[in-house]
């Protein structure tokens, strides 16, 4: 029997870093996206937080990656000896954070050196959006480009001040970076210092200046687990009005097609003849309603327009994906009074035609052994467009400025 894998070649690191993302996502029992609507959540994500990722915990992180390069340029380690390296201080990393009492956020903490995927890896991407990673090529290109790098620095003429002859001399890393600090990397943790969160929020505001990222770091306080969407932020007033329109944009977008994953479950439940399960979503998809119900006049003058120019502008989403979301927009507002999903067949039918058409022959609905692998909660988790994520990483800044 031919077993299914997943398979990249080393030329995009934003292309394999999707797959990485992709492939976690799968690992965790609530987002998975069952219903195809990825494209539209991720446009969203990168607009509000660019350089950020699924798998991304804490903000140093974003210096303890380029410190540990910065030490092997420095060293002139050679590029079939920087990837041994690189793994043995990732690991060394890990173990120096837990010994300094941290365990929030800890990449590896329970993995260790059998990680699958080290910060170097996960942060790779948002180094060279926020403008601290100079190279443009994927981590396994930059390993290879080290000793034609080292032989470029030792050819390069200088001017007696040391300064490159003719400007910048071409270094991998912006010569801005934040000093590594000494020890580093057998003592590390995550207390940013002032000097590190200014270099960061200047990074951020310089590279990503138009994004929420930005907003977050110069005009917010830091805020509470407890703010689950980026709507609920205390400071949204104080946010630009075409940001606010954005997230009022996302927010209903997140809103209304949480019902299509309600219905979906519910839908798996009946199927498996899991009744107390059944119950139990029929009883979510009721408060659902009555939420949703009380704002049907804003969601029914909804600018659909509008809401479609600003994803297709930053990502690309399938016609079938914009039909879709469409369809299913077209049944929950055809009357100012929101339908019963639960017997309302035509959505039924909405939910279920997109999964079989998505999953062919692994459709929940077309195959009995892969409605047996269902969990209870496929796909089970409101989009929230990567916030908890950003909210830990501009937590992180803030607190380093002395923003309490």
């Amino acid at each position: 029997m031919l077993q299914s894998s997943i398979a990249w070649i080393d030329f995009s690191e934003q292309d394999r870093r999707k797959m990485m993302e992709v492939v976690a996502l799968f690992k965790q029992r609530d987002t998975r996206d069952e219903l195809g609507l990825g494209s539209i959540r991720d446009a969203f994500a990168e607009l509000f937080f660019p350089g950020t990722s699924t798998l991304q915990t804490r903000a140093r992180y974003f210096l303890f990656v380029p410190w540990l390069y910065g030490i092997y340029e420095k060293r002139r380690v050679p590029s079939d000896k920087v990837e041994e390296r690189l793994w043995r201080d990732e690991v060394k990393l890990i173990q120096s954070l837990q010994a300094a009492g941290e365990s929030d956020g800890v990449i590896g903490r329970v993995s260790g050196a059998s990680l699958h995927r080290f910060p170097a890896s996960i942060y790779w991407n948002g180094l060279q959006r926020w403008g601290i990673l100079r190279y443009s090529g994927s981590q396994g290109q930059y390993h290879r480009w080290l000793d034609r790098f080292y032989q470029q620095q030792r050819d390069l003429q200088v001017t007696d001040d040391g300064e490159p002859v003719g400007g910048w001399g071409g270094g991998n890393w912006d010569p801005s970076l934040s000093e590594t600090p000494d020890g580093f990397p057998d003592q590390a943790d995550f207390q940013i210092t002032p000097d590190e969160a200014t270099y960061l929020r200047e990074r951020v505001m310089l590279s990503c200046h138009e994004s929420l990222l930005t907003t977050l770091l110069d005009r917010c306080e830091p805020v509470e687990n407890d703010v689950a969407f980026i709507w609920q932020h205390p400071q949204l007033a104080v946010f630009p009005q075409e940001q606010q329109v954005q997230i009022s944009h996302a927010r209903k977008f997140s809103e209304v097609i949480y019902g299509a994953v309600l219905l979906y479950n519910l839908m798996l439940a009946k199927l498996s003849q899991e009744g107390d399960l059944a119950d139990e979503y029929k009883a979510v998809l009721e408060v659902w309603r009555e939420d949703l119900g009380i704002r049907t006049a804003e969601l029914v003058a909804w600018d659909r327009k509008a809401f479609w120019e600003l994803v297709t502008h930053v990502g690309q989403i399938p016609i079938l994906t914009q039909r879709f979301v469409n369809a299913w927009l077209d049944v929950l507002f055809a009357s100012r009074l929101l339908p019963d999903l639960a017997s309302h067949q035509e959505a039924r039918a909405l939910v279920r035609d997109r999964e079989v058409w998505l999953k062919r022959g692994r459709s929940r609905f077309e195959s009995q052994r892969h409605l047996e692998m269902w969990s209870g909660a496929a796909g089970i988790a409101q989009l929230d467009y990567r916030w908890p994520i950003a909210r830990r990483i501009t937590n992180d800044v803030l607190h380093g400025l002395g923003i309490q």
